[in-house]
Order: structure tokens, then C-alpha cells, then sequence
């Protein structure tokens, strides 16, 4: 991508060539394949609550980590410094939840409500000032993290059930943002072939 210096001396990102396009919308199945993964997750957290409570730190574990690959992913769609550190931060804060299950509730809603502002707000911020293809996508995805980890971390000794249903939902949107977006990525590169 093409750089270039903005008012107040910022540089940004200009549109990506036809290269970089074709690159990122030749994965476009791996976001197609998460974002089913982060749908079907998120199925599992709000209707089956007694396999949710029994294992919530495991599935909250994956659920980060699942969130955490496709910021990588999604690294080559905008701003991808902020994205690569999003997506560590998630994979961090998931590997935290699986390695230690007995955490308590409190110290879990703040985990996941960290991880969930913070990933909000990259996706905000990159949706807001790259506007990538899908950005409004990107902007759902991001404003849907940001409510739903502020509510957990406003009121961190939540139930368990409210924190599965609140991951639970946030992952169904999450996912869907991503199938959306690889279905794009999908006609892109279908585009940018002939």
C-alpha cells in the first residue's frame, strides 16, 4: 500500500494496489472458515448454558483465540500494527483463560472485557479512518465489542450465564462480520481475475 503523510502529519495508508488485493482476497476462505467457527461457537454459549457454565472458562478461552486469529488475519485489510497487537493481546488473554481455569469470575469479565475493548476499538478506529471494503462490516464488529466488554467490565462479578450469553452474542456478530467480509474478499478476487 501506497503511504502517504495527512493533515497533522500522520501517515496512513493510501488504497491497496491490485497485488495486495488479489493476495488478501485469495484467503478469502479463511475468514469464511473462522467466522463459521466464531458462529457456531457462539451458537454453543447461548443455547446449551449448562455445557456453557460447566466449561465457560474454556470456551471464552477459545473464543478469544478463535477472535485473536482472525485480527491477524484481518491484519492485511487495515492498519496491520494495530491489528497484529489486537490479535496477540486476544490470543494472550485466551491462552490466560485456558491455562487457568479456576480463575475467578471477577478476574475473567475483566480478561475478556479488556480484550474485547481493546479489539473493539482497533476495529473502530481502522474501520473509521481506512474504510477498507466491508468497513461498515469492520465498524459493527468493533462497536459490538466495545458495548458488550464494557458491560463486563462495568459489572465484572456478572453471572456466568450473562458472560457466556454476552460472548456468546458477541461472537455470532463477530462471525458473521467475517463470513460477510470473505464472501466480498470472495467476489473481489472473482472480479479482479477477469
Amino acid at each position: 500500500m501506497s503511504q502517504y503523510a495527512a493533515p497533522g502529519g500522520f501517515e496512513t495508508t493510501g488504497m491497496p494496489s491490485r497485488d495486495e488485493l488479489k493476495e488478501a482476497s485469495s484467503r478469502w476462505w479463511l475468514f469464511l472458515v473462522l467466522g463459521i467457527a466464531s458462529v457456531a461457537l457462539g451458537l454453543v454459549l447461548l443455547f446449551d448454558l449448562v455445557v456453557a457454565v460447566e466449561t465457560l472458562a474454556l470456551f471464552i478461552a477459545f473464543g478469544l483465540i478463535f477472535t485473536g486469529l482472525e485480527e491477524l488475519l484481518g491484519s492485511s485489510r487495515y492498519r496491520r500494527a494495530l491489528s497484529i497487537a489486537a490479535g496477540l493481546f486476544l490470543i494472550v488473554a485466551g491462552i490466560v483463560a485456558m491455562a487457568w481455569p479456576g480463575i475467578t469470575l471477577w478476574a475473567l469479565a475483566v480478561v475478556t472485557a479488556i480484550g474485547l475493548i481493546f479489539s473493539g476499538a482497533v476495529r473502530v478506529t481502522a474501520a473509521l479512518i481506512d474504510r477498507p471494503e466491508g468497513w461498515g462490516w469492520l465498524l459493527a464488529g468493533g462497536i459490538a465489542s466495545l458495548v458488550i466488554g464494557g458491560v463486563a467490565l462495568a459489572w465484572p462479578d456478572v453471572t456466568v450465564l450473562a458472560l457466556a450469553l454476552l460472548l456468546g452474542i458477541r461472537m455470532i456478530i463477530f462471525g458473521a462480520a467475517e463470513i460477510a467480509s470473505a464472501l466480498q474478499l470472495r467476489s473481489l478476487g472473482s472480479s479482479l481475475a477477469s
